[in-house]
């Protein structure tokens, strides 16, 4: 798996909803550019749902952590988002899914 993050954006925007895959190799230090990611789509409109899906991608734990905290804070870190606007996310991970089966 390469150590890079790829990241691929589908976004409905009839639905408001956007759901980000990662691929590649998730650190603590390639997560800020999903988060700049998430701050895009997140300006796109009001009330926007973003599905952060990492299923496909090699992630560490402490970025894995620091997801589900913006997902239960629905804020990503002050600095990617010094407005600290308000982010609807779920995020999908492996382990969710082993959960579910």
């Amino acid at each position: 798996m390469t150590e890079k993050i790829r990241l691929l954006v589908n976004m409905d925007i009839d639905c408001a909803q956007v759901r980000i895959t990662a691929h590649g190799h998730l650190t603590s230090r390639s997560l800020d550019a999903l988060y700049v990611v998430m701050r895009r789509a997140n300006a796109l409109m009001d009330g926007l749902a973003l599905e952060v899906d990492v299923t496909s991608a090699d992630v560490d734990p402490a970025a894995l952590d620091a997801l589900q905290l913006c997902s239960q804070s629905h804020h990503l870190p002050t600095l990617i988002d010094p407005q600290q606007c308000e982010v609807n996310v779920s995020v999908l991970s492996a382990a969710d899914l082993a959960m579910a089966a």
